[in-house]
């Protein structure tokens, strides 16, 4: 079977996971509540929409995208604004507080947190209206209902990203070294092409902002724990084997990585990889493009975390990446013409660009897609029947900021070894179990 049918694997994760009851304590199997249009106007005039992950490659072209939508939407003006991805909640949240809030915002994993403060409309009526239902990716739109406690449709999906291990391919051919096949040997691999007189290292490690993503998914697929919660609600973040794993990761930080790495952010770890100063890095699948750019397709290479002795795969869940509209925007209207040209009409040129899996179900089908091995790695996962897949509790409204400006200082301290690994995982364990139990006495109100 060609790639173009197999996508449907890929898709299905997302709605096991949510199928599971792994979506959220307030996720329900039955209809989810409408979210009404009749008071979004006319669709005209300018809307601001906030880019959360801007960077100069994909600016220029959501500004192409923006000017073709100009172009069939003459009455809509769309104002762009950048902001790097490391520091956009912020922005965000002082935006809520001045009410100088944008129209739209892409938005990913931190969507939670702004459903719980009532700061985006659900677009469910509008979704259905325009036909989205059958053209967008079913199990994207069930993981993003598994999000809200009320199971409403707060983000129109746009792509799905899951996290990849990226490695050169040639350092590998000039060294004679076979590619990893276990973790074991991509370890082994890091340390024997480290040469720090050389500017060379094995590994760009991501200790500054964004820290967390890659640290979850290394950590639980080393460990091969297979859930975030257990039923009971206890966090299996300090479980033993995690305690293992989470060390043997922090510890590639100042051995095959530089020092200066513990304020590694995302452009730096790709300028450190795509430059030619480290063989590794760890990141999503939104990076493709810039290593292919930069390198070729053929010197790089980017894959799903290693199997087990059994051959257990163990991997934390695709994130989805969409647009929402603002509950305070005036021209909610335009606002969504907008969010449904880029779901449906651009969806393609824009999965492309930041190589990702489309949600538009006919981009699916689109002969980039068939020549994508990060994607192509990431199906052969999805159809592996021995693969399973860590969800993460994005549903949680303080998952974003526990990373961001809780764990991600500790984490620095880690590895400066202020803080012991244990005391860590302990700490964020026991925060996590605090927030499910908060979000399910409030889910809902």
């Amino acid at each position: 079977m060609g790639l173009r049918g197999r996508l449907a694997g890929l898709a299905a994760v997302a709605a096991a996971l949510v199928i599971s009851g792994c979506a959220g304590p307030g996720s329900g199997t039955g209809a989810a509540p409408e979210g009404g249009t009749e008071d979004w106007g006319e669709p005209k005039g300018t809307i601001e929409f906030w880019d959360t992950n801007a960077n100069p490659r994909l600016t220029a072209k959501w500004e192409e995208l923006i000017a073709r939508f100009e172009k069939d939407n003459p009455e809509i003006k769309v104002d762009y604004v950048g902001l790097p991805n490391s520091s956009y909640l912020q922005k965000v949240q002082n935006a809520l507080a001045t009410g100088e809030i944008p129209d739209v915002l892409l938005i990913g994993n931190d969507i939670a947190s702004l459903i719980a403060q009532k700061a985006l409309v659900p677009v469910d009526d509008a979704f259905t209206e325009g036909g989205l239902p059958d053209k967008v990716d079913k199990s994207m739109v069930e993981t993003e209902r598994g999000n809200s406690a009320d199971r409403k449709l707060y983000k129109a999906p746009l792509t799905a990203l899951s996290d990849v291990i990226w490695y050169r391919k040639d350092w590998l051919a000039e060294a004679n070294l076979a590619e990893p096949k276990s973790y074991d040997e991509f370890f082994a691999a890091a340390e024997a092409l480290t040469n720090p007189g050389a500017n060379r290292f094995g590994f760009a490690f991501r200790g500054g902002p964004g820290s967390m993503p890659p640290l979850l998914a290394m950590t639980y697929g080393m460990s091969g724990v297979g859930e975030f919660f257990t039923e009971d609600g206890k966090a299996t973040l300090d479980d033993p084997e995690n305690v293992e794993a989470f060390k043997r990761y922090a510890g590639l930080y100042g051995t095959v990585s530089a020092t200066a790495d513990i304020s590694n952010d995302y452009p730096k770890i790709v300028a450190a990889f795509d430059g030619g100063s480290a063989w590794a890095m760890h990141h999503n699948l939104g990076s493709y493009q810039d290593h292919v750019t930069a390198l070729g397709a053929d010197k790089v290479a980017g894959v799903q975390p290693f199997p087990d002795e059994d051959g257990v795969i163990t991997a934390t869940s695709p994130a989805i990446s969409g647009l929402s509209i603002l509950a305070g925007s005036e021209k909610k209207a335009a606002a969504w013409e907008f969010v449904e040209y880029m779901s449906t009409e651009a969806n393609s040129e824009w999965a492309e660009t930041v190589g990702q899996v489309p949600a538009f179900t006919e981009a699916q089908k689109g002969a980039w897609v068939e020549q994508s091995q990060p994607i192509k790695a990431v199906v052969e996962a999805a159809e592996n029947p021995k693969t399973r897949y860590v969800r993460l509790p994005t549903f949680l409204p303080d998952w974003g900021a526990i990373l961001k400006t809780e764990m991600e200082p500790d984490f620095q301290a880690v590895l400066q070894k202020t803080m012991p690994a244990e005391e860590f995982l302990s700490k964020y364990a026991a925060r996590f179990e605090e927030a499910l139990a908060e979000y399910k006495e409030n889910a809902g109100k």
